[in-house]
This record gives C-alpha cells, sequence and structure tokens, in this order.
C-alpha cells in the first residue's frame, strides 16, 4: 500500500508540466518531487503526516519575503502554523512541518505596460528538513494553492485565476528566526492551457512566537 502510494506521487510530479527555461524547470520539478517525496517518507518512517498536519502545534509563524521574475517583483507576508509535532524525528535531523497563508502583492517594471500589479493569495504545507546544531541549517519544499487577482499576472496569460505554488528552499534557523532563500513556482498544472509558469527568486526572513 505504501509502496504504491510512493508510486502514484511521483506519476503525479512527472505529470505536472509548464512552458519556461530549463533552469526554472530543474528548480520546478526539485520542489515538487522533495515535497512528494518528504511526504513519502513521512508516511513510511515517521509519525503520521496526515494526523500531525490537521492537528495544530504550538508554534506560530510571520514571515516577509520578496524577491523577482524576469520582468516583475513580488512581495509577500506569511503566516505560519507548526504541525502537532516533527514528523521524523533522529538523533542529528528532525522533519518538521507547518500550514503557510501568505497575502502577497506584484509589480511590474517600466518595460511592460499593461496589467502592471496585482494580488496573490496562497495556502501551503511546507516540509523542512533541519540539522540539529547551533545554526540549525535547513531545506524545505512544498506545494500548495495559489488565487490569482486577475488571469493575467506578470505579463503572462495564466488561463485561470487558481493556480499552484510549488517552493523550494534553504536557509539557517538560529533561536526564533529563520532567513533563508526560496524558489516559487507558479503554475496551474496542465489544468488548461495555455500554462505559462511564473517562477520567483526570494528572500525570505520568518519569526516564530
Amino acid at each position: 500500500m505504501k509502496r504504491h502510494l510512493i508510486i502514484l506521487l511521483l506519476l503525479i510530479q512527472a505529470a505536472t508540466h509548464a512552458e519556461e527555461s530549463d533552469m526554472d524547470t530543474n528548480l520546478k520539478n526539485t520542489a515538487i518531487a522533495g515535497a512528494l517525496l518528504s511526504w513519502g517518507a513521512a508516511w513510511l518512517w515517521g509519525n503520521a503526516p496526515l494526523h500531525e498536519a490537521v492537528q495544530s502545534g504550538e508554534g506560530q509563524h510571520l514571515a516577509l519575503s520578496g524577491g523577482t521574475e524576469k520582468q516583475s517583483s513580488l512581495a509577500q507576508m506569511i503566516y505560519g502554523r507548526d504541525f502537532a509535532r516533527a514528523l521524523i524525528e533522529q538523533p542529528t535531523w528532525r522533519l518538521t512541518g507547518r500550514w503557510e497563508a501568505s497575502l502577497g502583492s506584484w509589480w511590474a517594471d517600466k518595460r511592460q505596460q499593461a496589467e502592471q500589479s496585482g494580488w496573490i493569495l496562497g495556502l501551503t504545507p511546507v516540509l523542512q528538513y533541519q540539522l540539529k546544531t547551533t545554526w540549525q541549517p535547513y531545506v524545505e519544499f512544498g506545494i500548495g494553492l495559489r488565487y490569482l487577482s486577475d488571469i493575467r499576472f506578470a505579463g503572462q496569460y495564466k488561463s485561470t485565476q487558481f493556480q499552484f505554488g510549488d517552493l523550494a528552499g534553504l536557509g539557517i534557523h538560529w533561536g526564533r528566526i529563520q532567513l533563508g532563500f526560496r524558489f516559487l513556482h507558479i503554475s496551474n498544472g496542465g489544468i488548461e492551457t495555455p500554462n505559462p509558469g511564473t517562477n520567483f527568486y526570494t528572500l525570505k526572513m520568518d519569526y516564530r512566537f
């Protein structure tokens, strides 16, 4: 049963596609594969991931994130709530998770004459691998949902306002603060065409309280 789940997750990852460059495609595939395989690892070797995800933990997060793509910039406010407990707990590392709700604003640069700005809502379960050291370096992956204010987004015709948001990131965790880099891919997963991928490269500062 669990082996069949892993195969299904990999097939879903292979089926997703968007129109974009090779580097962006590689990062997008890393984000999707990392998230799906992390859920699979938690299912096989850790605590029951779905049970832990629907039970709220004590940790809450407020974060600011901002970055750019080819012709536009993005700024986000993010609220996060930890899962009830770690999905996998090992002597030197752990796999944790949290839900993130985001509200973002994007705006185009001066070369783009139409569709100059808009907003985007997001909801994403983010899985994070942390090393148990002083600075706690981490890598993270997530697949979530996005809703755009318009189907014309950052100079692209998106076909649907409903989109998927795939992310991959890395950084350091010290005390209550996390500083990191995130790649964010936005597309509709082939629900409708055209399906151009929008890819933001962002920096994130997160405070846990």
